[in-house]
């Protein structure tokens, strides 16, 4: 998966809009409706099994949004802590949570760079671009921080975000995306990128419109995001700088092969010592 649009998520990290991801809480699970879910949890789990976590290990994913990943590791029987600074993406989690019995997964409001749950996990993870929303430095390390206060030495911790060098070789272009509603009608969501070299950061134009069954305009969202893409000897360097030691630094969700100009979004494996 290269594509540019595909590799990121309209997340509460953006931003400090509540008004608007109030309301678009209510699309995200529909935009996101053909994220391979199962799949990047197979692959989660398959690093967890290369580190030698073990099964039914403690798991918390930063910036959870509506619960996709920490509902499916529950499912494959992990305890999941999701972490989402949006209350509105909380609230969807527990919904979809209580729809399930048995599973090991709870919610928790608050911000990735600043959580504090009082307890150890085995790994940590931290997908669909949330770091790409740390747009400096001191963000960054803060929300590496938080991954490592809350690893046992050893622990693992993984990431994807946009690769510096894919972004360079294969610039993002305007994309256009529909898909279903729950009241039976659709949402259209059109992203017009622009790319800032000089600040290493693309700026995301998105308007969201929300049609009914007739082709009616119900809403329409409007909202400008600025995500960062970066560089392996920065993710290093800031990696080892809040007490990890990089492990691998791959196509998303591939460990085939280290990752090159060929990759818009990487994964990211880390280790805590």
């Amino acid at each position: 998966m290269n594509s540019w649009d595909h590799e990121q998520g309209l997340t509460p990290h953006a931003s400090d809009s509540g008004v608007v991801f109030r309301a678009y809480a209510d699309y995200y699970d529909a935009l996101y409706s053909d994220k391979d879910y199962a799949a990047e949890c197979a692959f989660l789990g398959e690093v967890f099994r290369r580190e030698s976590v073990p099964e039914g290990a403690r798991v918390l994913d930063l910036g959870c949004g509506t619960g996709g990943h920490a509902l499916c590791l529950a499912t494959a029987g992990y305890r999941v802590t999701g972490v989402d600074r949006s209350p509105e993406m909380i609230g969807r989690a527990k919904m979809k949570a209580a729809k399930s019995e048995g599973l090991s997964a709870e919610f928790v409001v608050s911000d990735v760079r600043h959580a504090e749950l009082g307890r150890d996990f085995d790994a940590v993870i931290s997908m669909f671009a949330v770091v790409s929303y740390m747009l400096g430095d001191e963000d960054l390390s803060a929300m590496f921080g938080t991954a490592r206060r809350h690893l046992s030495e050893g622990g693992v911790f993984i990431f994807d975000c946009w690769h510096g060098p894919g972004v360079l070789a294969m610039r993002p272009s305007v994309t256009l995306k529909q898909a279903q509603t729950e009241d039976g009608g659709r949402v259209v969501r059109t992203a017009t990128p622009s790319l800032d070299s000089a600040s290493g950061t693309v700026e995301v134009d998105y308007e969201i419109e929300h049609l009914d069954f007739e082709g009616g305009t119900v809403a329409i969202l409007r909202e400008s995001h600025t995500l960062r893409y970066l560089f392996p000897d920065e993710l290093s360097d800031l990696l080892f700088a809040s007490g990890f030691e990089l492990l691998s630094l791959t196509p998303f969700c591939d460990l085939s092969r280290p990752a090159d100009e060929r990759d818009w979004n990487i994964t990211i494996v880390a280790r805590a010592v």
